[in-house]
This record gives structure tokens, sequence and C-alpha cells, in this order.
């Protein structure tokens, strides 16, 4: 049993959210050849590998954040235009966090260069007439190109022998790669346009934080409902939020238990930018010293305020996009899954706080049941008949008091009115029987003796009325006319041993605090 809050949150990282090594070095390797393989036919097709220039692992496992097991990969494709620089990029007024690619000089240097012919003709098919790109005619072109690769490769993949099926989707602004075999997960590929720290437009207190970023980008990412002949793409600072993240002590284990946290208890709506995005503003309010208190303490800081950005209030809570404070990323939420998303914060708030004052085995329980679930459970943990398990910090019931077959001796039918009889009674009565004193009986006033050698098991709980289904037959014996006096008093010590907890025999009172938190 964990000592306190910290240790059981540290337990829980190393059982169920910290990635096996074996695991992670397999699926390391197959996304690798995949990774490897796609980005060699993009390279390959024409006018789309003159403007490839790389790829970044993103998301959590660029952010190092990744949790339980390794199934969801994503990587960035960096596209860069011949004169680059020359894009001129203007802020989305209709949609904060966004910006607008304006090609008109960029096309107007290429348009009389052999060279970069390809990629002018390609322009005119993906600009409107003033000349600013758009993001479902650059998506359907990439589209185009994903669904040429998939073919080539025969929709499937060859990895250390063994094959493996791909299966390619559009996912928002990711191109999507599904892999079912001996690794099964998915890979999003999602394209930006790298953009150079001084095309950047940012407002001077996210400016000051971009620092000296070299580099950032704008993500064709599809507007909803879909819009056509869009202009808008969202820009993404990806490079300098890993930066700001990096070398914060505790920070990351903050994140990965939330996301562990998140996953298990299966709230889709709260996405993993959702939760980067409150430490990021904690980034900036807290002092460097705060990301080395116990995990435990920021789990629960952040999860309060995560939950305060979902209040329904007449002060209606936000959550603020780092990089341009007028977009609210929980706007898109109905009421609805506010409420949902706010209660299960606070419940889990309520859970690990409980725990922290107090961790008996009950708030032990369900503060690794916060992180556990049967995917990433060993299998130790999952119920071998597919049945739901008993909760194990109920109670456990006596063994079943009826007799069993492997019984060498043959013990004496008890009475149906001293059917009562307690465990202990039994093992009190066994540990007398082995000293070199008369014969026993099971009850002081019993006048039914019980050989020294028999192995007492309890009384039934409930008599059998058919006395030819007992599974273990009586013998007639000889009444023993004297009581045993010494046998009567070893009786009457052991019932005063087995004492209520509670003075006046009441049970003991559950918690009154167990419900959970909702909204005031």
């Amino acid at each position: 049993m964990a000592r306190n809050l910290e240790d059981s949150c540290n337990m829980a990282n190393a059982k169920y959210v910290s990635i096996n090594r074996d695991d992670r070095e397999q699926y390391a390797a197959h996304f690798s050849a995949l990774k490897d393989a796609v980005y060699s036919h993009w390279k390959g097709s024409g006018v789309l590998g003159k403007l490839l220039k790389g790829t970044t692992l993103g998301g959590g496992y660029g952010d190092k954040v990744k949790v339980s097991v390794p199934d969801e990969y994503d990587l960035v494709i960096h596209l860069v235009f011949p004169e680059n620089d020359k894009i001129i990029v203007k802020a989305d007024a209709s949609k904060p966090g966004n910006v607008i690619l304006d090609m008109s000089k960029v096309m107007e240097i290429i348009g009389n260069q052999a060279h970069n012919k390809p990629v002018f003709d390609l322009l005119q098919k993906i600009v409107n007439n003033k000349k600013q790109l758009l993001e479902d005619k650059l998506q359907s072109f990439l589209q185009g190109i994903m669904n040429q690769t998939l073919n080539k490769m025969c929709n499937q993949i060859e990895v250390q022998g063994k094959i493996s099926k791909l299966t390619y989707k559009k996912c928002g602004p990711a191109h999507t790669i599904f892999v079912e075999g001996p690794c099964e997960y998915s890979v999003d590929f999602v394209p930006a346009i790298k953009l150079s720290a001084a095309q950047v437009i940012l407002a001077p207190e996210q400016r000051k934080h971009f620092g000296g970023t070299l580099y950032w980008d704008a993500v064709p990412k599809p507007m909803k409902p879909a819009k056509c002949d869009n202009i808008s793409f969202r820009a993404s600072f990806y490079e300098a939020e890993r930066r700001l993240l990096h070398g914060k002590q505790f920070l990351k284990s903050g994140i990965r238990l939330m996301k562990q946290n998140r996953n298990v208890k299966n709230k889709a709506n709260l996405k993993s930018y959702h939760i980067k995005t409150v430490f990021l503003w904690q980034l900036i309010e807290k002092d460097a010293s705060y990301w080395q208190k116990p995990v435990k303490d920021i789990l629960i800081e952040m999860m309060s305020k995560l939950a305060d950005s979902l209040a329904l209030t007449p002060r209606k809570g936000r959550l603020p996009f780092f990089w341009d404070p007028k977009l609210d990323m929980f706007a898109d939420l109905t009421d609805c899954q506010r409420i949902d998303m706010f209660n299960y914060l606070r419940k889990c708030e309520y859970t690990f706080r409980k725990a922290d004052g107090n961790l008996n085995d009950d708030n032990e329980n369900n503060v690794q049941n916060s992180f556990s679930s049967a995917r990433n459970k060993g299998a130790e943990n999952r119920p071998s008949d597919g049945q739901k398990k008993e909760n194990t910090t109920k109670e456990s019931k006596p063994a079943s008091a009826e007799p069993t077959k492997s019984m060498k001796t043959k013990v004496a039918a008890t009475p149906p009115a001293k059917a009562s009889t307690k465990t202990s009674d039994a093992k009190t009565q066994l540990n007398e029987q082995k000293k070199p004193l008369a014969p026993a009986t099971s009850n002081p006033k019993s006048k039914t003796p019980i050989t020294a050698d028999a192995k007492v098991s309890p009384a039934p709980s409930k008599a059998n009325p058919n006395p030819s289904e007992q599974k273990v037959k009586s013998t007639p014996v000889k009444p023993n006319p004297k009581p045993n006096v010494q046998q009567q008093q070893a009786n009457r010590s052991a019932d005063q041993n087995r004492i209520n907890p509670n003075a006046n025999g009441a049970q003991p009172k559950a918690d009154a605090n167990s419900n959970s938190c909702q909204i005031s």
C-alpha cells in the first residue's frame, strides 16, 4: 500500500501510464518503416516532392507525454514553397487563431522561372482570384497523392517479414493511416506550411513567449462545417510550445496523469490540446519552482483550473487559445457537454483531495482506478470469464459454512437452532482440540462430542430441509453424560474476544462524503 497520495500517483504512473519499453521499441520501429515508405512516395510524386521539407514528430510523442500504449503518432509534414518568405501572412479577423496566406508575390516571382513552373501551375489551381491559398483545394490535392501512395503500396506494408494492412481516412487536417497487424496503431500525417519567425503575427505578449523560435506553421484545418474555398489556416506554434514545456520538472508528469485519467473516464470531448493549453497558461503565471512541487499537488490544481474554465456561471468559464486569447477553445461545446466535463473534473478533484487527506484502502483503490482501464491493465487484472469483477474493497464474506467432501472425518450433524456458530468459534475449538484434553463438543450445551482430529468447518448459514442432500453424513455417537467444563471455559473466553468496535454494538457508519460533486 502506498504511504501517501504522492506514492499512489507514482505507482499509477509506473503501472498504467508509462509505456512498456518493449512495446515502445517494437511500435517505434514499425512506425519508422511506415513513415519512411509514405514520405518516399510523396517525395517522388512530382510537384509535391519539390515542396516537402522534412517532418517533425508532434503530438504526445513529440512532447514526451504519450501515455499507456503507443497506438497513435502525429507526424507534421512541412511544406515550403519557392520564395516562401514572400508569403504575406494576415490575421483572419473572422476566425481568431487563424491566418490567411497571400501567395501573390510568390506567384509573381516564380511565374517567370522555368524550373518552378510545376509549382506555379499547382498554385494556380489552389488559390482564389485574390491569390489567397485555399485550404480545401490544397487538402484535395494532398488527398489524391495519399490515395495514389496507398495504391502503390497495395494498402499494406511489410516490416520484419510480417505484413500489415493499411487503411486511409481523411480526419480533419490529418491524412490518417490505420495499421492492422502485429502492431495496431494510427498515424496522422498533418501537412503544414512552414513559415519563418519574421512572418509571425502575434500580439506583443504572445510574441514574447514565441521567443527565439525559428519557425511556426499554418495548418490547413477544415472549418466546421466544411467551407468551400476556405482561405483560413490554423496558426500552430508547436516548436515554441515544446520549448516552453522543456525543463519543468513535474509538469509533464501532471499532463500524463491527466491524459490517462481522461482516457480511462472516456471523456473524448476533452482534447489533449485542451489539457496542454491549461498548463501553458500556468507556465507564465507560476514561478519556475512551482513545477518542483509534488505531482499530486500539480494534478489537483490543474484539474481545478480546467474545471473552472468549463463552469456555466454568469461569468461563463472559457479556455483561451494560448497564442490568441480571443479564441475560446470551448466555444463549440454544448451546455450538456460542458456540464458533463465539469462534473467529471470536480469529481476527480474531490477523489484526489480526499485521498490526500486520508489514504485508506478505499481511497487508494479509487485513486488507482482513476488511472487503470481494461485495456492497459495487466492480464492478471482482467476477468478470465468476461464477467465484471467484484469490488475488492468491500468486506469479504466468510467462506461457505457448508462442509466439503475433502473432510477426512465425519462430523456429527448440528441442530438447526445452533447453525449460526461463527467461523472464529470453529477455529477456537480446533485450537483447543490440539491440547491434551477430554473430547471437545461443538457447543457447550450439546451432548455430541467431536473426535480430536476432526477438521471443523463453520455450520451452514441455512439448514438444508432435505437431509438426503447433505454433503456430509452424520454418524450416530454416544452421548456424553458429563459436559467438558474446561472446554466450556475456553468457548466463553473466545466469545469475549469477539468484540464489536462500537461499544453499543452498532455497525460502523458509511462515509457521508461519498457523493460526487455537482454544479452549484
